[in-house]
């Protein structure tokens, strides 16, 4: 398997042509002990995003060490503790305004300083992923801890947090297999990097926590609730477990939201027919007005385009893991309890049953003869069912405002008359090749 993963660039890609080598929409492993099952196709997807059978999270050693060494949080958790938690956590970030109007006010702050700081550095290239992830993250730690993160200390995170998703990618097939060898090879399997990062972030969010105990936060946020709640039901509500909610929160809202918005302006970077088109439309549409999500159905090549962008470049190509809870069946195949089971969302959104030209870029394939958005039921971004990401409408929220205010303001062209590639670079999940841009004000 290592051989065709080295080969085909990737763990998906690999897959993907072992599940077309026995025609199958099944596929069906054995990784060292485990039993792990890839779907394919929409039904099959389907079943297992919305079916309680799958509801669960495998346990083994490597989810462990993804969650700071104990299957804990609301990610990787499953059964009472993953109902519970998950409940609590999307209720009161809700509770402190998280997916109401004041986010979208503090998304729109947010989208007006990566203006502004693009306009003081518009003499030199700027490298997108620097500017997007920082902001995002600000964003959703302001609901988690009440507070923007210093820069210099945003910075180090985001760079401990990719540097971890890198090392996970690495290290997924040795750990993962032979958990044993961390004894033997422990820089070698990725295991010591991977602990070191643990332990760092840990602190970071160990601070925060610490600053609320001694009430140095004057907003109201999640960690607040949760300290009220461990006061009343001490079972559960743990600091282990408020830590492990934090990662949780941190890796989700770090990365996959920042990458479509990185695909998204490398592609109008490569293409100077799209952007004029999308500029056109915002032009005449909302002109110098501050973008909002309500703005989304008014441009609806913007919003086509957009969506082209998470079907053509799946961010999580591989979507899961799940944990079978007892025997099952899929597509006529028999399941058994403790399997784990994995969704090929990459191949999916390159059904040609579902998509005409899957391997060409068009938003118009989202657009119907009366000029409306189609076809969006067959898009899986934030996943579906019970363990859909709740964090779907800050992403989807920020992913417009900030692309529509960006091309609102500049024109984006290649820096240094060098034209970046637009093949991404598959891990866990898909990211664009480091590249930078000439933002050129409009005005």
């Amino acid at each position: 398997m290592q051989d065709k993963i080295k080969k085909h660039g990737s763990q998906w890609k690999a897959l993907s042509v072992l599940a077309k080598e026995y025609s199958t929409q099944v596929l069906g492993l054995k990784l060292g002990t485990e039993l792990v099952v890839v779907v394919y196709g929409e039904k099959n997807i389907r079943q297992v995003f919305t079916e309680k059978e799958y509801e669960g999270r495998p346990n083994s050693f490597f989810i462990r060490l993804r969650c700071l060494g104990k299957r804990m949080g609301i990610t990787f958790a499953d059964g009472p503790l993953w109902k519970e938690h998950r409940q609590f956590t999307v209720k009161n970030l809700r509770n402190v305004g998280f997916g109401k109007t004041v986010m979208e006010k503090e998304i729109q702050n947010e989208m007006r300083n990566i203006v502004d700081y693009i306009k003081h550095n518009n003499h030199q290239p700027i490298n997108p992923k620097n500017i997007l992830a920082m902001t995002v993250m600000n964003v959703l730690w302001n609901y988690v801890a009440g507070e923007r993160i210093k820069e210099d200390r945003l910075k180090f995170l985001l760079d401990l947090l990719n540097a971890r998703s890198k090392a996970f990618s690495i290290a997924g097939g040795w750990l993962n297999l032979f958990p044993w060898c961390r004894f033997f090879i422990p820089e070698l399997s990725g295991y010591s990097l991977i602990t070191r990062m643990n332990q760092q972030i840990s602190d970071i969010i160990e601070e925060a926590i610490q600053k609320h105990k001694v009430r140095a936060v004057e907003r109201d946020d999640f960690i607040y609730s949760f300290l009220r709640e461990m006061q009343v039901n001490k079972d559960t509500y743990t600091e282990e477990q408020l830590k492990s909610i934090c990662l949780d929160l941190l890796i989700a809202g770090s990365q996959t939201t920042s990458n479509v918005l990185e695909f998204a302006l490398l592609t109008v970077l490569r293409n100077k027919v799209y952007q004029e088109k999308i500029f056109d439309e915002i032009n005449k549409t909302i002109g110098d007005e501050t973008p909002s999500w309500m703005d989304s159905h008014r441009l609806i090549y913007t919003s086509a385009f957009l969506l082209e962008i998470q079907r053509y470049f799946t961010i999580v190509p591989l979507a899961g893991p799940r944990r079978v809870m007892h025997d099952t069946f899929i597509d006529g195949y028999l399941i058994p309890k403790e399997t784990t089971v994995l969704m090929s969302l990459g191949d999916l959104h390159f059904d040609p049953e579902i998509w005409e030209e899957p391997q060409v870029f068009k938003p118009d394939r989202f657009i119907n003869e009366h000029g409306a958005l189609k076809n969006i039921e067959h898009m899986y971004p934030f996943g579906l069912g019970r363990r859909r990401c709740p964090g779907d409408s800050l992403a989807k929220s920020f992913i417009f405002i900030l692309f529509v205010g960006i091309l609102q303001n500049f024109n984006i062209d290649c820096s240094n008359g060098v034209m970046p590639s637009d093949e991404p670079v598959i891990g866990l999940i898909s990211a664009p090749r480091p590249y930078t841009a000439e933002f050129i004000s409009r005005h």
